[in-house]
C-alpha cells in the first residue's frame, strides 16, 4: 500500500513538473515572438519595407530575438558578457539584413541601428515591469484577502 502512496505521489509530482516546465517555455516563446514582432514592426515601418523584405525582416528578427533571450537568460548576471555575445548575433543580424534591404534601406537602417536596440530594449522592460506588476498585485491581493487561486 505504501509503494503504490509512493508512486502515486511520484507521479503526481512528475506531472506538475512537466506542466510547470511547459508553461515556462511557452512563456518565454511568447516573449521571444513579441519582442521580435515589436521591433520587426518598427522597422517595416522606418524603413518602409515591401512585403517580400517585411516577411524576412520578420524571419531574421525571430532568429535574433531567440539567441539574445537565450544569451540574456544564461548569463543573466554578467551584463558584460551578455553584451559581448550579443554584439555578435547583431553582427551576424547585420550581415542578413544587407542581404534583404536595399543599399539606402541598409544605410538607414546601419546609421539607426543603436535606436532599434534601443527600442529593443525599452520594449522588453516594459514588458518586464508588466509581469513584476501583475505579480506584486496578486501577491498584494491575495494577502489581503488570504486566499489563494492556482491558475
Amino acid at each position: 500500500m505504501k509503494k503504490l502512496l509512493v508512486m502515486i505521489c511520484m507521479m503526481f509530482g512528475c506531472v506538475f513538473a512537466a506542466k510547470a516546465t511547459g508553461d515556462k517555455s511557452a512563456k518565454s516563446k511568447a516573449v521571444v515572438t513579441a519582442r521580435a514582432q515589436h521591433l520587426s514592426d518598427e522597422m517595416i515601418k522606418q524603413l518602409r519595407l515591401n512585403n517580400y523584405q517585411a516577411k524576412k525582416i520578420r524571419e531574421i528578427n525571430l532568429q535574433v530575438s531567440e539567441q539574445v533571450t537565450a544569451i540574456e537568460q544564461q548569463f543573466d548576471g554578467d551584463q558584460q558578457k551578455v553584451e559581448e555575445l550579443c554584439k555578435n548575433v547583431y553582427a551576424e543580424r547585420d550581415m542578413f539584413l544587407e542581404n534583404v534591404l536595399s543599399t539606402v534601406q541598409y544605410n538607414d537602417y546601419f546609421g539607426d541601428r543603436n535606436v532599434y536596440r534601443t527600442v529593443d530594449q525599452k520594449f522588453m522592460g516594459s514588458l518586464n515591469n508588466q509581469n513584476a506588476g501583475s505579480i506584486a498585485s496578486s501577491v498584494k491581493a491575495d494577502a489581503g484577502d488570504m486566499r489563494v487561486s492556482i491558475n
